[in-house]
């Protein structure tokens, strides 16, 4: 494993670890896959049920099966296509919005500790190489 990514890796599980904090009881029925669908479609913007399927490897039917669930919790909805009636795409819904949310004093203070502890030209320099990363990770999705 390469010294970034395992940085990524442990940086990804420590913010899932946070995350759960501020989870409500029906959330807390989510499994780490269910978590990953939701993240995927969330970062994707409206991707299709095979697009999901393809990027983590799922079946089809197993992707199925956990979209019917995300749907049945209003974590998720499906739209079809304007143009392609053949094709629907996947959208989280406000209420997966609103439990993002919920962790936001964890944001905050997360911020306001690397701003009281990280010199502003080094935290300036973080950020946009973190801004940076997250773009290349989507070009390459």
């Amino acid at each position: 494993m390469s010294s970034l990514q395992k940085l990524m890796t442990d940086l990804t599980q420590i913010l899932q670890l946070t995350s759960q904090q501020y989870e409500d009881e029906e959330s807390a029925k989510l499994g780490a896959i269910d978590v990953y669908y939701l993240e995927a479609i969330y970062q994707l913007k409206q991707p299709t049920i095979g697009k999901i399927s393809r990027l983590l490897g799922q079946s089809t039917p197993n992707t199925n099966y956990h979209i019917k669930k995300l749907i049945n919790m209003g974590l998720i909805e499906k739209r079809i296509d304007p143009s392609d009636h053949r094709v629907t795409h996947l959208t989280t819904t406000e209420r997966y919005s609103d439990s993002f949310k919920t962790n936001g004093e964890f944001w905050e203070t997360l911020q306001q500790r690397l701003e009281d502890e990280i010199e502003p030209r080094d935290f300036a320099i973080f950020k946009r190489v973190l801004g940076q990363t997250v773009d290349i990770v989507h070009e390459e999705l």
